[in-house]
């Protein structure tokens, strides 16, 4: 089994497919790298830019943010190293991810030049280009950015060891990439399962093979699993988050991944071409070939994982977005649509509608609420007032909010203490279960009422009382107040308190 034309072919760049690169570049790096220190961090981004902070010796940072939680620390690691270079800032931290999701632009061109022909992969790596929801999240501190860059790049060896299966190097740099996909995500494992599959599929499979991916994915994955092996640390912190994974409950529906692909992943109109598409090689009987199989399982094995874990998060399906989109761009060079009408015009057309009806601009058009979760954006307001706490109660103290992600962004900025009333059985947090006990105890100097939180989710219900009583109770004291701005339904310039800071000792203020 070979692909339809000589590698050479295909990997050779003509002047054109140069200068296209250097503009698909430059229309992928500008939305994700412009004023990227503008919205603050949410709270994964927080932790992970902790960890970094503690690799790159910050002793402030390492109290509150130990590098052994519940992942490995690749993206950790290299912005530590930006880190010592550059010094801790928002932006600083992001332009790693943002040249990942970059890069993986890159990487879906050449996949879709090699596995299809060039106009398949130019109008695939324009469609990843202007997908919001690839924008967003190549903006932010999340593990899930490089682990889809090195996800697409497995596929791309794939695709050389598919041309060229006597070729022992891209069996080589098959397991490579995978084990760096785990270890810039320990769900990265897919990686590896799906290459095997794989190989499995187009005959190239054997012990030889086998061995060698097995043995390079082991040599990448070093960095994580020595320390587990050797450092008691360590290894209880990875006894500690299995347990806490394996038995949390699920916090989403089985239907969760459907909506965050069809609307913010992929939207409406590019999730449409996947399903014909994936109904034209039925019917064509073309599902046999690489071009079809391979992006079918580089999207069924991820996704089949993420559905059966018990958490469901929206970053997670990024890396299956490269494979999404070089099947449904594929299905428009198909014979069925170049038989339409002014299929020149439809084809111009159809990247602006993928645009229009996905994400953002799909909740705009449509009465449809988007999905508030870690990763669809910051939290509103928690930087400004862990800043302010920073800069104007030097004596520090600990803190009492609603939710855990206020708690992690006021310890990131202010590098205070911070507690919630709602927080997850992780084992880094500590949840306060008798607050009145913890204030009485002089545990608790302050409470945080983040009230865009608390009332945009329903499940903070009880906490949102709890602190109010806790407020009226203790004659707390507001210090501070975050507002937010927003427009009513009828146009109507509205501003609501969004964080509010009370003093329960106001002996620390001074």
């Amino acid at each position: 089994m070979h692909l339809p034309y000589a590698l050479k072919q295909r990997f050779d760049l003509s002047q054109r497919e140069f200068i296209f690169l250097i503009l698909i570049t430059i229309g992928a790096i500008i939305p994700r790298v412009w004023d990227l220190g503008t919205a603050g961090f949410n709270n994964d981004e927080a932790i992970y830019a902790g960890q970094a902070a503690t690799l790159a010796g910050y002793d402030e940072f390492q109290k509150h943010f130990s590098i052994f939680r519940a992942h490995p620390l690749f993206l950790q690691f290299i912005n530590s190293l930006m880190i010592g270079m550059f010094g801790i800032s928002d932006t600083i931290l992001r332009i790693l991810p943002a040249i990942f999701g970059t890069s993986t632009v890159i990487l879906t061109y050449i996949v879709g030049k090699i596995l299809y022909n060039r106009k398949v992969g130019m109008v695939s790596s324009i469609v990843v280009t202007i997908l919001s929801y690839h924008i967003l999240l190549s903006r932010q501190v999340l593990l899930d950015v490089p682990l889809s860059f090195f996800y697409t790049l497995t596929l791309l060896f794939l695709t050389f060891h598919l041309k060229k299966p006597n070729s022992i190097i891209w069996v080589y740099l098959l397991g490579l990439s995978a084990g760096l996909s785990f270890l810039s995500k320990e769900v990265g494992i897919f990686a590896l399962i799906s290459s095997i599959v794989c190989l499995f599929i187009i005959k190239t499979i054997s012990l030889k093979n086998i061995f060698i991916i097995a043995s390079t994915f082991l040599l990448a994955t070093s960095p994580y699993w020595i320390p587990i092996l050797t450092i008691p640390e360590a290894n209880e912190a990875v006894i500690k988050y299995w347990n806490w994974q394996t038995s949390r409950d699920p916090n989403q529906s089985n239907a969760f991944y459907i909506g965050i692909i069809s609307q913010e992943a992929l939207g409406y109109v590019l999730t449409g071409l996947c399903i014909l598409s994936i109904i034209y090689a039925i019917w064509t009987k073309n599902i046999v070939k690489p071009q079809v199989f391979l992006i079918l399982i580089w999207i069924t094995i991820p996704l089949t994982l993420f559905h059966f874990l018990a958490v469901k998060g929206f970053a997670f399906v990024l890396p299956t977005i490269p494979a999404f989109t070089l099947l449904g761009v594929s299905f428009l060079f198909s014979n069925w649509v170049k038989k339409m009408p002014a299929y020149k015009i439809f084809l111009v057309a159809i990247v602006p509608l993928i645009f229009v009806f996905s994400g953002p601009s799909l909740h705009y058009i449509l009465p449809i609420p988007p999905i508030y979760l870690v990763g669809s954006g910051e939290e509103p307001h928690a930087r400004e007032s862990a800043i302010w706490i920073r800069d104007n109660l030097p004596g520090g103290g600990a803190f009492l909010t609603v939710d855990i992600r206020t708690a992690n962004i006021i310890k990131y900025y202010s590098n205070n203490a911070a507690y919630s009333l709602h927080a997850n059985q992780n084992p880094a947090y500590t949840k306060v279960g008798q607050p009145d006990l913890a204030i009485l105890q002089g545990e608790i100097d302050y409470l945080v009422y983040d009230a865009y939180l608390a009332e945009r989710f329903g499940y903070l219900k009880e906490e949102k009382s709890e602190i109010n009583e806790l407020v009226i109770k203790y004659n707390a004291t507001p210090i501070h107040t975050e507002y937010n701005s927003y427009l009513d339904k009828n146009g109507k310039n509205l501003i609501k308190p969004a964080i509010i800071i009370y003093s329960l000792n106001t002996t620390k203020e001074n």
